[in-house]
């Protein structure tokens, strides 16, 4: 089925964007929201509200399971793009489409010169587990400095437990995690708590998702 008439005076949204310079403030809001919303019309661009739709902002514990879900297969992309790869290769290797991506990254995710392109860090919460000096627990982290040092932690801590050397979790001895309620959490760097927490656990493991 074919898509309703864009505007009055275009029949789609091309003709529209090519009929003159679209450089104005009213003209990039109606990009902009037609990137979130490729099968609306002018008339109802102009109603939209991006704010009611993306999700990027939304505090973690605020998401259904299902955009809890979403969310994290999002940062994947967002992952793909900051190691460079492009979006639609990674959208078509993950099965999803671009207003996917907006809705659960929004302005983290832009187009600079026709090119799709992330920002370098983000303030996205998302839940992911730490050894801590409280034990193993799930956190929900308030930005991507964060997530980047949980993602790095558990193979530091396997390789530590391996080789029997505390040396490999220097790193983490005075860094502390602000979790998105504002407390504070500092990474077990002894190794043999490590070793007393992971035996207290009936299936030992770590966060596989990558979520930098």
């Amino acid at each position: 089925m074919s898509r309703p008439r864009f505007s009055k005076d275009h029949r789609t949204y091309g003709g529209w964007k090519k009929a003159q310079p679209r450089d104005s403030k009213y003209a990039k809001e109606i990009i902009r929201k037609h990137e979130y919303f490729p099968d609306r019309s002018l008339s109802q661009l102009r109603k939209a509200r991006i704010e009611d739709y993306e999700l990027s902002k939304r505090a973690w514990d605020s998401l259904s399971d299902q955009e809890k879900t979403d969310r994290l297969l999002s940062l994947e992309v967002l992952r793909g793009l900051r190691k460079g790869e492009n979006l639609s290769s990674v959208l078509e290797k993950m099965g999803l489409r671009t207003e996917f991506a907006l809705k659960h990254l929004g302005k983290n995710l832009y187009k600079s010169g026709g090119t799709w392109k992330v920002t370098k860090t983000d303030s996205i919460q998302a839940e992911m587990r730490i050894y801590s000096t409280e034990g193993l627990i799930s956190i929900v982290t308030a930005n991507s400095k964060d997530r980047s040092l949980l993602a790095q932690y558990p193979n530091r801590v396997t390789r530590a437990l391996k080789n029997n050397d505390p040396s490999i979790l220097d790193k983490f001895k005075d860094l502390k995690i602000i979790d998105a309620n504002g407390k504070e959490h500092r990474f077990e760097t002894d190794l043999q708590a490590l070793y007393e927490i992971m035996e207290a656990q009936e299936e030992p493991e770590f966060q596989e998702l990558y979520v930098h």
